[in-house]
């Protein structure tokens, strides 16, 4: 059975029901809703622990490349050999493992974006605090009792009553970024979902298991008050959770998962994301998180290609596959153009790696930006070098693109959302970097594939 120990409901922001199979959802406070096929939606990746963007996009030519090798002497990624940076544009390549990846900008469907993070005045190498600003979109302020994704959907005014799914959370809890949005549904391993683990005896074709569940939840919130209408909600989202019948989901030919290794748990959500997608459920954003990016020790030499041996690049491969697969599902679907995927990290790693062949917390790092109407192909933003004087108090690589930038510009050109003061209080929008194209309307048929 899930838990609650998320720091929104110690805050009384949001109540939920949980329910068996390890699924979460959010009370509902108004009855069930008819389909509605949404037309765009946004996965945001969030890449906890401190992802090492430098060795993710490293320079691998230009005045950078000889202080890069010269910082890192053992986990720097290699120009030549099989494990050679991919190239990108300029001077700029993309790690050996990121294959997958590598294919799509190409292909012009990804964009990376230099040197994000936050203002100088709040950059902060706590893991809590700059997970939480990501999260928040307030840097500086913790007090923030909404998430940014939250406050997106609350001042879009595009979700309308017969979207059933608005709001999903792929994993075993909802992140910060949704905080306070009381319908966002939580679902972490849908094979594992049912409302009871036996089948038993039928009744009108139905399971006796599922009668009596869902007869239980249907009495104990028979009344007419918020907690009542709230659980009856709930119950109604269960039985259309187990009417989706999600885990005999068949992907798009070509959209290849992995079924194994670190990433195995992340295809599976993100297989999930795909799925519900699919079905017109009027989904409008979804969240994903992927772990393990704190690598203080034994990050993985450049010129090791085992990924049994190299925990770094097990990641990024695991993370290039899981993004290139759920791509092609979409494409293959015709729908890539109605997605945009963003993935952030709360911050980078210094610049010089440790005595434990590893990277301590940092601050700049790149942003990755994918889908159908990207204008990919391109590196956006600026590299603010790694020479002499360049570097944020000696150590990290500088910020320079405020991360809430990149997001206005897709909450605003592919979302549809101009109200952007209610997204990102507080922060003064100076206008897109080019990510999208400049008219955020476009034909509900656009697959993404021109």
């Amino acid at each position: 059975m899930g838990n609650l120990t998320r720091r929104g409901f110690l805050k009384g922001s949001t109540l939920c029901l949980t329910a068996l199979g390890g699924m979460q959802l959010a009370l509902r406070s108004r009855p069930a809703r008819a389909e509605w096929v949404g037309d765009r939606f946004l996965v945001f990746v969030f890449l906890r622990g401190g992802m090492d963007g430098l060795n993710l996009v490293p320079p691998i030519g230009g005045p950078d490349r000889a202080p890069y090798e010269a910082k890192r002497p053992t986990i720097h990624i290699r120009t030549s050999g099989p494990t050679a940076a991919l190239p990108l544009s300029g001077n700029f390549g993309l790690h050996f493992a990121a294959t997958g990846l590598h294919e799509l900008y190409q292909q012009r469907r990804l964009a990376v974006v230099h040197g994000v993070g936050f203002p100088l005045e709040h950059i902060s190498r706590s893991h809590f605090d700059a997970q939480d600003y990501v999260d928040l979109g307030t840097p500086g302020d913790l007090r923030t009792s909404s998430g940014w994704l939250a406050r997106h959907l609350e001042s879009a005014g595009q979700v309308p009553d017969t979207a059933r799914i608005p709001a999903l959370a792929a994993g075993a809890a909802p992140p910060d970024s949704l905080l306070g949005r009381r319908d966002t549904m939580t679902l972490d391993d849908p094979s594992s979902f049912h409302p009871n683990g036996n089948s038993g005896t039928q009744v009108d074709g139905q399971p006796l298991y599922k009668l009596s569940t869902m007869m239980t939840l249907n009495q104990m919130y028979a009344g007419s008050g918020a907690l009542e209408l709230a659980g009856s909600g709930a119950a109604t989202t269960v039985e259309l959770i187990d009417s989706l019948s999600l885990a005999t989901y068949t992907p798009s030919p070509g959209a290849n998962y992995p079924s194994s290794g670190v990433a195995a748990g992340l295809a599976n959500q993100a297989k999930l994301i795909a799925n519900i997608a699919k079905r017109g459920l009027g989904l409008q954003v979804a969240t994903l998180d992927y772990g393990g990016w704190d690598t203080h020790e034994n990050q993985g030499a450049g010129d090791q290609a085992n990924l049994n041996n190299n925990q770094y690049a097990a990641r990024v491969d695991g993370l290039s596959q899981v993004l290139s697969a759920l791509y092609a599902d979409l494409a293959g679907s015709q729908m890539a153009g109605r997605m945009v995927v963003v993935v952030q990290s709360e911050f980078g790693r210094r610049v010089r790696e440790n005595d434990n062949r590893g990277t301590d917390h940092g601050s700049g790092n790149p942003m990755l930006v994918l889908g159908g109407r990207v204008q990919g192909g391109r590196l956006f933003g600026s590299f603010g070098g790694l020479g002499d004087g360049q570097l944020f108090q000696n150590e990290d690589v500088a910020t320079t693109t405020d991360s809430r930038r990149v997001l206005s510009e897709i909450v605003q050109d592919h979302l549809g959302n101009d109200d952007l003061a209610s997204v990102f209080p507080d922060y003064a929008y100076p206008g897109p970097l080019g990510l999208m194209p400049g008219d955020p309307i476009f034909a509900n048929g656009f697959d993404g594939a021109s």
